[in-house]
């Protein structure tokens, strides 16, 4: 007997004894085995590409999640954009946010904003030598620059280059104007407004050079922009330090470019509808892309006697009816004319799949076949409404749940409050503000306000906190944290911040004007925010305060997500109805899929995955009997050709005895 190799089915024997070929009785003994470690590699191969589908159904709709969200919001959904056009885009330039209310303004730009600009006397030469020492800038209130002028830098434009290199609020430049002395420093003010007049303090006086005063000639003074907005009597005009005015409408940020007092502009706001119309078409496309996997996914052919690869699946097919029937029943609380798809221009086919008729949308958007906009978007999205004043619905999340026969109630136990910091003392019945004792220092909401300079004046206690109202509202950094300053009624000076919560907050932090205004410095107050809860059916729901607003907590039943704004001077309630828009019940029927933690495709996946894994054992199982079984034969095969080898030798023996014994005779 001899080995003549080794194959996956163990040792091969050539030269046996017997003549069996014991590789092919391996083979047929553990055929059985093999044939079971097949069939669960097949039907591994069928769960992965099972899986698979089901993996790329989740990205068609997380797409569709997507583009149903820009309709199912409550704010900010595509029937809340807006746009501006403005009659003469050379002077100014618009755009409106989902806050600016569809009209038409009349503007008037009186002025725009300037920055300083200050010049010095001229020079024959641009390197002329000038005195040594140092110059002080400041902007307004700002924080002040020293530049050093030796003998390194002592010129003219050795000057201009140490204002630039040392980074402060103010630019220089050497000019030519052209005269026979024609070379002069300019000083421009990197800031706009007219709290930010440039002020110097020179002090080159050092040296054999030309004296030099940087404040010879005022080239442009700080000036704030003026808009006007109306006509006539009615007529509202605004200050801004900048030339971008952002709180003259709501929701529109002007952008001003040339100042004419004699020409009126016409600003028209309007719904936007191409983008209403866009983002439909982009739902319709994303909700037919899904219809079409699962129509092939599920479709046997019978040409081909093939299936798709989710055909009999009971969760492919309830996911098909379940996003047909979010949109095909009608949403309650809304005119017949506008409560259903037909309604912008969908409609269903025969396979399921929706076509789309823009031109009936925009019709619709702009007021024709018996809807509005408002109610366009409550056919889509979820909307709430209450029947207290002081208690607003704002907006609901995808886990937030329509009423059902009873509204939810909202309890306040504390409403939120706004900080207030008030002087120690009245001020004076005529006050007196003069420079250089007329900067204040605060801080509102936590920016600093480094450049509130107060306008030089005689006032009265009224006239005063209004000019300090304007003059701290102006300045830049505070641009989106205005503050309303009053009178309490012991006479003091109170500031208070427009914002309510925890995030409102005021402190006094310097300035040399606090006496005046009765501060002492160091004053500060924070606001807080509002408390309560929701009660659904008798149960409590818990709810968390950020300034005046209310939201469900995540894992409540009916309330997760759900934001109320309370506005109630102190505790109370009042009722919210939360109805759901077509968009926002498809949203629900995707979250139900795709929520990362408890979302049905998700336990799809770990069942595949924990059935293939299971597989992989039973395969990894099977491997490690059928190489044990063959190792057996093996070695009982090799027992036996070793036994017929020795009874093979022991015939020889015999045969050789035989034949001498009687050969002999």
């Amino acid at each position: 007997m001899a080995v003549s190799g080794v194959s996956s089915s163990g040792l091969n024997f050539t030269g046996l004894a017997t003549g069996i070929d014991t590789a092919k009785l391996v083979d047929g003994l553990t055929k059985f085995n093999q044939k079971r470690i097949d069939v669960l590699t097949a039907q591994k191969a069928a769960l992965t590409t099972k899986q698979a589908t089901f993996s790329a159904l989740s990205a068609k709709l997380f797409d569709l999640q997507f583009k149903t969200n820009a309709l199912s919001r409550s704010a900010g959904s595509a029937f809340d954009g807006r746009k501006a056009s403005i009659s003469d885009t050379t002077a100014v330039t618009a755009a409106a946010g989902t806050a600016a209310v569809p009209g038409n303004y009349t503007l008037t730009v009186n002025a725009l904003a300037q920055g300083s600009q200050l010049a010095s006397e001229g020079f024959a030469d641009p390197n002329a030598a000038i005195k040594q020492g140092t110059l002080t800038l400041q902007v307004g209130s700002g924080t002040a620059t020293a530049v050093t002028v030796n003998s390194s830098n002592a010129t003219l434009q050795g000057l201009a280059d140490a204002v630039n290199a040392a980074g402060g609020e103010v630019r220089a430049s050497v000019i030519n104007d052209g005269s026979a002395s024609p070379y002069r420093l300019l000083l421009t003010s990197a800031k706009t407004g007219a709290a930010n007049a440039i002020t110097v303090t020179n002090n080159l006086t050092t040296g054999a050079g030309a004296s030099i005063d940087p404040t010879n000639k005022t080239i442009q003074a700080a000036t704030d922009a003026q808009v006007t907005v109306g006509t006539g009597g009615g007529a509202l005009t605004v200050s801004s330090a900048t030339n971008q005015v952002n709180k003259l409408i709501p929701g529109v940020s002007l952008n001003l470019l040339r100042a004419d007092p004699a020409k009126p502009l016409t600003l028209t706001v309007a719904n936007d509808t191409e983008s209403t119309v866009k983002a439909m078409q982009d739902f319709v496309d994303a909700y037919n892309g899904v219809r079409d996997f699962l129509n092939e996914q599920t479709a046997y052919n019978p040409e081909s006697k093939s299936a798709g690869r989710l055909q009999g699946n009971r969760d492919a097919a309830a996911l098909a009816d379940e996003l047909a029937g979010a949109l095909s029943a009608s949403v309650p609380g809304l005119a017949s004319g506008a409560n259903r798809l037909s309604t912008v221009g969908l409609a269903f086919t025969d396979k399921g799949k929706l076509t789309f008729d823009s031109t009936k949308l925009t019709a619709a958007l702009n007021g024709q076949g018996g809807a509005n906009p408002a109610e366009l978007k409550k056919l889509f999205a979820l909307s709430g409404k209450s029947d207290t004043s002081g208690v607003e619905f704002v907006l609901g999340g995808n886990k937030t749940r329509p009423t059902g026969g009873s509204p939810y109630q909202l309890q306040v136990t504390a409403p939120a409050t706004r900080a207030v910091v008030i002087g120690s003392g009245a001020p004076g019945g005529s006050v007196v503000i003069t420079p250089p004792n007329n900067a204040l220092q605060l801080k509102v909401n936590g920016l600093l306000a480094a450049g509130v300079t107060l306008t030089p004046g005689t006032y009265t206690p009224d006239s005063l906190v209004s000019m300090l109202q304007q003059r701290i509202n102006a300045a830049p950094e505070l641009a989106e944290n205005p503050v309303a300053v009053g009178l309490n009624g012991d006479g003091k000076i109170q500031i208070t911040s427009q914002t309510y919560g925890t995030t409102s907050k005021v402190e006094i932090t310097g300035g040399n004007v606090l006496s005046q205004l009765g501060f002492g410095g160091g004053e500060a107050s924070t606001g807080t925010n509002a408390a309560g809860h929701f009660v659904v059916n008798g149960l409590t729901e818990v709810a968390t305060g950020s300034g005046q607003v209310l939201t469900g907590s995540a894992g409540n039943a009916n309330t997760d997500g759900l934001q109320v704004r309370a506005t109630l001077p102190g505790s109370g309630s009042g009722n919210v109805t939360v109805s759901q828009g077509l968009a926002s019940r498809l949203n629900s029927v995707l979250t139900k899929y795709l929520d990362a933690s408890s979302g049905r495709l998700r336990a799809i996946n770990d069942t595949f995955t924990q059935q293939t894994t299971d597989i992989d054992k039973s395969i990894t199982r099977q491997n490690g009997m059928m190489a044990a079984k063959t190792a057996d034969l093996q070695v009982q095969f090799a027992a036996m050709e070793s036994a017929v080898n020795n009874l093979k030798g022991l015939q020889a023996q015999l045969s050789s005895l035989v034949v001498t014994n009687f050969g002999s005779k």
